[in-house]
């Protein structure tokens, strides 16, 4: 037992060596050739400061909680995605903030926040968190909340569980570039996490290894280190084509900010997750889902999944990647603004619809959708 635990202890080194030798490797080849210079802006991205404090969480956690806008304001509260944090939100702080009052949070392990005693995360603590915020950091009104990619997730999760505490107090919600589902047994193969659920039984087996201190004392001193390659991957991975470099920068930036425990320590969380009970809880709440056709890891066919069972509205914004929050910066708020005036509506069919729904997005009827890709 002794051996198999040295086994893969040296396994998980080995990865770790091989990072940081593709680090070294980066700075020859990448820097100055592949990543643009970032033009300055007048709001950089991150920058907008709120009302900081401190909310003890389950689990041992400290969340880090921000608020911004009139206190006596409708309000929002917005919950983000994996090795993110609160100031992922900073387009909806931007636009918003004036006349609602808008609630940001570091999930546990992210950003400010720090994670579990125990290092173990999985969506219950993340559902569980979401609940005391809205327990402790809102007023007793309703609220529309939004969850971008892990951040969906979590809202899915703190319905199912907490119905009185988090479905009963929404009037609306909005899930952006997510998905309820990535179990590789009920889904097809197609590039994005479904492809890369379908790894699950190997990456159970990996995690363990992950979390062991060793390895991850290796592996923060790589995490942590600003580099070109991570640039890349950022830019290949979570945006579309178009996208700014300044939001692959920050995006890159957010995730060198989450230890390398929670990004270990999440992989299962993600790749297993199993929330459709969560939409189903949804049924009757005014419901937005929003993702973008270039899209890798949450593809859009996720989101017509999710569509078919909740009867949510769906708005699909071109040239647009997996960080929808901020690449369209300007047309997500706007979604959350028809939440926060109650211009949601049910359509003759049954499913929601915004009102007046202008020629930026394009509505997809998700049951057309899935006969046409089946087709």
């Amino acid at each position: 037992m002794a051996r198999r635990g040295s086994v893969a202890v040296g396994v998980g080194a080995a990865l770790v060596a091989g990072a940081a030798a593709g680090f070294l490797l980066e700075r020859a080849v990448v820097r100055g050739r592949l990543v643009p210079e970032i033009e300055p802006v007048e709001v950089p991205l991150g920058s907008l400061e709120g009302e900081v404090s401190t909310l003890e969480g389950p689990q041992g956690t400290t969340i880090r909680v921000e608020t911004y806008g009139p206190e006596d304001g409708p309000e929002l509260v917005l919950s983000h995605g994996w090795v993110c944090t609160g100031r992922a939100w900073h387009e909806q702080v931007l636009r918003l903030s004036d006349r609602y009052r808008i609630v940001t949070y570091d999930q546990p392990g992210h950003g400010h926040s720090a994670g579990p005693d125990s290092g173990v995360y999985d969506l219950d603590l993340l559902g569980d968190t979401l609940a005391q915020v809205l327990d402790r950091c809102t007023r007793r009104d309703s609220v529309v909340v939004a969850g971008h990619s892990l951040g969906g997730m979590t809202l899915l999760n703190a319905v199912r569980r907490h119905p009185a505490r988090v479905r009963d107090r929404l009037a609306g919600a909005v899930l952006l570039s997510t998905t309820s589902s990535a179990r590789a047994d009920r889904l097809t193969l197609e590039w994005g996490i479904r492809a890369v659920a379908r790894l699950d039984r190997g990456i159970r087996r990996l995690v363990p290894t992950l979390r062991d201190p060793r390895v991850i004392s290796s592996a923060e001193r790589v995490w942590s280190s600003t580099s070109d390659l991570s640039f890349l991957i950022a830019r290949w991975t979570a945006v579309g084509p178009e996208a700014d470099p300044a939001i692959v920068a920050f995006t890159q930036q957010m995730a060198l900010e989450s230890g390398f425990d929670v990004v270990a320590g999440m992989v299962e969380a993600v790749l297993g997750v199993d929330e459709d009970a969560g939409l189903d809880c949804l049924v009757d709440v005014p419901t937005t889902l929003i993702v973008g056709p270039q899209d890798r890891l949450t593809p859009a066919t996720l989101t017509r999944r999710m569509a078919q069972r909740s009867h949510a509205a769906v708005v699909e914004l071109a040239d647009v990647g997996h960080m929808s929050l901020l690449e369209a910066g300007e047309d997500t708020s706007e979604v959350l603004l028809r939440h926060l005036r109650g211009e949601v509506a049910r359509s003759e069919d049954g499913r929601w619809e915004l009102a007046g729904t202008g020629d930026v997005w394009r509505s997809v009827d998700p049951a057309l959708a899935v006969a046409e890709e089946a087709g």
